[in-house]
């Protein structure tokens, strides 16, 4: 018999001193404690949303702040304040893509934030036109912002500063207007400039750059697919995506623009992960098919959810087998009894449904 456990607000496990306790406690706060590919912190939830921070992130932080203090770099306010506008910009267009695919029916309830950007856990219903509404409420964000931000310089008499050179802020930042006033005034001043000039960036980035993860790339796909089916759009958009990313990565390197580059190796990563999962999805009596699961990247679940996962998956293998063998058994009638005409009009919608839940239809 297990020893019984005389502090009640604690597991046996935690009571023993086990591994087990400590693997619950850092579960429940950092997320899947076997990969650290996926520990996150719970910032809050909002609707039904909860936004997680990737560890990586804090690191990223962290070294962010403190390499910002030697003199002669930009110093610990300022960078403070450029990070959290960037965090807000990302966050907001996150929540965009999230409400969007709610707003099509498709289901969104988690965010995590990265040193490259944000993740949205959004599953849209299976159709072009769900899966484009989605992509573009994150870009849709950004083009609210743009009225707005350009309305709130113009009152502040920074109306000809909207427009500016997007490789050289400095420049911008460096005109007496923005230091014409008390120290609180042109602080804000640079600050609301910043957000103008960083949600520009961010839009631009994922529009112009046609390539997964940017929602560029997605949108550029999803068109395509209109046309044609699923399996066909990302067939083609995937080498064009391989084409484009190795293009930033050159010019990044003959521009000696450092991040170009891990922005094109990050999508040289998407795209060959993306081709990986398009040639194991639509196999019929593979598992994981889901079609177009792969839009939006997931985090890892574990625990409760984790079972959850592995039970729908289980019975997905159970009810793919059964599909497979009632094939095998229809395709055996076809080659005795010679052709299609001795089926009978159950077996042929069966065979129909299966070729095309095969080509992702």
């Amino acid at each position: 018999m297990s020893p019984m456990n005389d502090r009640p607000w604690m597991s046996d496990d935690d009571a023993r001193g086990g591994r087990g306790g400590a693997s619950r406690w850092f579960s429940r706060v950092f997320e899947n404690p076997e990969n650290p590919l996926g520990w996150s912190l719970k910032l809050f939830t909002v609707g039904g949303i909860t936004v997680r921070l990737h560890l990586l992130m804090v690191v990223y932080i962290v070294v962010k702040l403190l390499w910002s203090i030697p003199e002669g770099n930009a110093g610990l306010m300022w960078t403070a304040i450029a990070m959290g506008i960037l965090f807000l910009i990302v966050l907001l267009h996150e929540f965009g893509h999230c409400y969007a695919c709610r707003l099509v029916g498709g289901e969104a309830d988690r965010i995590v934030m990265l040193p490259w950007g944000g993740l949205a856990l959004c599953r849209p219903p299976h159709d072009w036109r769900s899966n484009f509404i989605t992509t573009f409420g994150g870009p849709a964000v950004n083009l609210i912002l743009i009225p707005v931000t350009m309305g709130l310089l113009a009152l502040c008499g920074l109306q000809h500063h909207i427009a500016f050179n997007p490789f050289n802020p400095w420049a911008t930042l460096s005109d007496p207007d923005f230091n014409a006033a008390s120290t609180a005034i042109s602080t804000a001043k640079v600050a609301l400039w910043w957000f103008h000039y960083i949600n520009l960036v961010i839009l631009a980035f994922n529009l112009l750059l046609v390539f997964v993860p940017f929602d560029g790339g997605r949108m550029f796909q999803e068109l395509i697919w209109k046309f044609t089916d699923y399996r066909r759009s990302m067939s083609i958009a995937i080498p064009i995506g391989f084409a484009g990313a190795s293009l930033i990565v050159i010019f990044g390197l003959v521009s000696d623009r450092s991040t170009l580059v891990t922005v094109g190796a990050f999508g040289l990563l998407a795209c060959w992960m993306e081709r990986r999962r398009l040639r194991g999805e639509f196999d019929l009596g593979d598992p994981s098919y889901a079609p177009g699961s792969g839009t939006y990247i997931a985090v890892p679940v574990e625990g409760d959810e984790y079972t959850r996962l592995a039970r729908k998956q289980a019975k997905a293998r159970e009810q793919a087998a059964k599909e497979q063998a009632e094939i095998d058994r229809i395709l055996a009638k076809i080659a005795d009894e010679g052709g299609m005409g001795s089926l009978s009009r159950r077996e042929r919608k069966f065979l129909e449904a299966a070729t095309k839940k095969k080509r992702g239809e």
